[in-house]
Parts: structure tokens; C-alpha cells; sequence
């Protein structure tokens, strides 16, 4: 064989492995971009989940809402949960952010979290903090954060916090600071 037979085998074999080598590298980015892509999108929605018994367990409002791709977990922008107590009325539980794993037990809210009890039920009661879980079903809530309670004349911070939304009881676990200031007559 000549020089250059020798040469055009070697480039050949070269262009092959090339076009190769460039068509396995793409194949993976091709993959990975549509496991990235959700399985469905809502935008501007009303949800309004039922629990076991019949009655509603919540009321979920958002601009968005987004299944991931294949895990079934939820991912919420900018979410506001109605949640009702005994009496009929609504606690608003809004947040930056939300996500809802795959099982759906509960919803973990990130981002200036806030929840605000019924007018209808005294005192007002505001709950501030940056992570807080929902657990819908049980009219629950719970966080390890930081947290600030705010009623009229008092203002508790503390770290953690279990609360019955159901019950209208929210409880702060440690580290609590209080401020009373007493409201004129």
C-alpha cells in the first residue's frame, strides 16, 4: 500500500472515530434536557383538595404550578394555602416558594413565609418565618426556624413552632423572647 492509501485510511478512520465521539457526547445534554422538562404546567389556579372525609382539606392559589418529570413532586411559585379550622374559617399561609414531594403528605414552604388566622376568630394572629411544613390532611404546620408571632400587643420570637391550624393553638418550641405592650382603652 502507498503513502498515500496509508493516509486516506488514517483520516478516514479518524473522521469516523470524530463523528462518533461528537454524536455520544450529544446524546446525554439531549437526555438531560427533556428529564428537566415538567411533566405538566398550570398557571393562574385554583386547586381545592378534598380530604378522606369529603370536606375540604385546602385551598391552593397560584400563577404557578409545575409537576417535575418523573418524580411527581410539585414545585409552587408564590403560593397562598386556604386552610380552614373547626369553624369554617380560613387561615392564609402564603410563601415565596413551595414544593410538595411525591407523596403529597406535606407541603414545604420557603421563602417569607406568612400565616394569617381568620378575622373571624380572636385575637388576629400573624406567624412569620422563612421554612415552615403544611401537613393539610391534619390541619398542621411545623417549623425549625426562626419564627415571629405577632398579636396584638405582643410580639413572641422563638425558634420552632408546631401549630393547630383546626384548633387555633400555635405553640413556639425554644429560645422564646416576648414583648408585651399593652393596647389603650
Amino acid at each position: 500500500m502507498s503513502w498515500r492509501g496509508t493516509l486516506t485510511a488514517v483520516l478516514l478512520l479518524a473522521a469516523v472515530l470524530s463523528g462518533w465521539s461528537v454524536w455520544r457526547q450529544m446524546r446525554p445534554q439531549a437526555s438531560a434536557a427533556a428529564v428537566l422538562r415538567p411533566d405538566f404546567v398550570l398557571h393562574d389556579f385554583e386547586l381545592v383538595a378534598l380530604g378522606d372525609d369529603g370536606r375540604e382539606s385546602f385551598t391552593l392559589r397560584g400563577p404557578v404550578l409545575q409537576q417535575d418529570a418523573g418524580s411527581r413532586a410539585l414545585t409552587l411559585a408564590t403560593p397562598l394555602f386556604l386552610v380552614p379550622d373547626d369553624a369554617g374559617a380560613y387561615w392564609h399561609v402564603r410563601a415565596e416558594r413551595g414544593h410538595v414531594p411525591e407523596q403529597g403528605r406535606q407541603l414545604q414552604l420557603r421563602g417569607r413565609v406568612e400565616a394569617i388566622s381568620p378575622a373571624e376568630a380572636p385575637p388576629p394572629t400573624r406567624i412569620e418565618t422563612d421554612r415552615l411544613d403544611l401537613f393539610p390532611k391534619e390541619h398542621r404546620a411545623t417549623s425549625d426556624a426562626v419564627v415571629t408571632l405577632t398579636r396584638p400587643g405582643l410580639t413572641m420570637q422563638g425558634r420552632g413552632l408546631q401549630a393547630a391550624f383546626d384548633r387555633r393553638q400555635v405553640t413556639l418550641l425554644s429560645d422564646v423572647h416576648a414583648r408585651y405592650v399593652p393596647t389603650p382603652r
